[in-house]
């Protein structure tokens, strides 16, 4: 059986107040179903996450709409989806036992995952076990078992009773949402444990043919047989070095997978360097349009380093500085509140003064101070006149 995995698709996500869906129609549209096209999967999955929020973006649920009823009804090729802590399930699952006969199999619930979909290839039967995203109180619900604490006496509690269900001539797939012990995350992830209350042992996958997991936008293997496909769309800075890929998995009398690398979508990735050695870099770099983290490294203050910036890199959407973010830095930027609150009822210029001395590292001569008060006459000029 060949079968294509994704997961952690996230629709209508916002990066740094940046709306994604634009790339995320064009991985949807320009990639992914062309792949699918191309290859002719037995089975696609979706492993969690299909939207970012529980209320989703009704431009979102018109990309997922649309890209289901293209699976469904134009190509013909079975789609299975679990839910993930991101999504709306009761919203989701509306209609999903009707839309079963038409090759959706969509999980949102815990209870519908102890039962198995039946499938068949040249090779013989084949289980395929969905499990939405579920926390130990869902689990102690369904299993009807009040002992069950934590991720993992979750998990094993399930998993236990799903192993007591599978026929011995079959293949075992199972989908699911969860954070496997000893995995690597992201900032744009969110956690479903503290500690380590929330991680599941590998070794409670045993049994399984192959394991296609959602929640960790990084692809990784944590056994051979399981696989997290990892996010296709980059969605926080600290994934700028993650190769992004689905996953083409075939399963015969034995296992192989293949990680197909997603291309065509804008990347994101960050910049550091002076804001003139920044500007001048922009000039030559071939991929400007792509998603931008600035770390500016000048020494001093920078005027209008954004807006500047944006002028090379029109897709910028956020930036650092070394000066500002230096211990010494903060330390003066206290002291220099502290020392104004100190003064209270000092003179303009003398608040001017401090402030120019601790955050410029100057002072104030005979013609600055000129200077400053003639622009402060002004300024209290036109106020008045107002």
């Amino acid at each position: 059986m060949k079968i294509l995995h994704t997961s952690d698709w996230h629709l209508g996500r916002v990066l740094y107040s940046h709306s994604l869906l634009s790339e995320q129609q064009h991985f949807v549209e320009d990639f992914f179903l062309p792949l699918v096209e191309r290859e002719k999967p037995d089975l696609v999955i979706l492993a969690g996450d299909i939207f970012d929020r529980k209320i989703a973006p009704v431009e979102a649920i018109r990309l997922f709409d649309q890209f289901v009823t293209y699976m469904c009804a134009d190509l013909s090729i079975p789609l299975a989806v679990i839910t993930g802590n991101h999504d709306g399930a009761d919203r989701i699952s509306i209609g999903s036992r009707l839309l079963a006969d038409r090759g959706l199999y969509l999980v949102s619930r815990l209870e519908q995952g102890l039962t198995p979909f039946l499938l068949k290839d040249d090779y013989g039967p084949i289980q395929l076990w969905m499990l939405p995203y579920f926390d130990p109180a869902m689990a102690r619900d369904a299993m009807n078992d009040p002992s069950i604490e934590g991720f993992g006496g979750a998990y094993k509690a399930v998993l236990d009773d799903i192993r007591q269900r599978m026929d011995p001539a079959a293949r075992q797939i199972l989908v699911a949402h969860c954070f496997v012990a000893g995995s690597s995350v992201s900032d744009s992830e969110s956690p479903l444990y503290i500690g380590g209350s929330g991680e599941v042992d590998a070794g409670l996958f045993a049994g399984f043919h192959y394991v296609a997991l959602g929640h960790l936008h990084a692809p990784q293997y944590p056994r051979p047989f399981i696989r997290y496909a990892g996010s296709p769309l980059k969605y926080s800075f600290d994934e700028e070095h993650q190769r992004k890929s689905v996953s083409l998995v075939q399963l015969t009398d034995k296992l192989s997978v293949k990680d197909i690398p997603v291309t065509g979508v804008r990347d994101v990735r960050t910049v550091t360097g002076t804001l003139e050695e920044l500007l001048a870099q922009s000039s030559r770099d071939t991929h400007r349009d792509d998603f931008i983290y600035a770390y500016l490294t000048d020494e001093g203050p920078v005027f209008e380093p954004m807006a500047r910036l944006r002028e090379g890199y029109p897709n910028i959407l956020g930036l650092e500085s070394n000066w500002l973010t230096s211990s010494t830095v903060n330390v003066e930027r206290r002291d220099l509140r502290e020392s104004l609150r100190k003064q209270g009822t000092s003179s303009d210029f003398t608040i001017f003064s401090s402030f120019l001395a601790q955050v410029c590292g100057t002072q104030a001569d005979a013609q600055t101070e000129e200077l400053f008060r003639a622009i402060y006459r002004e300024t209290l000029g036109e106020e008045a006149g107002t």
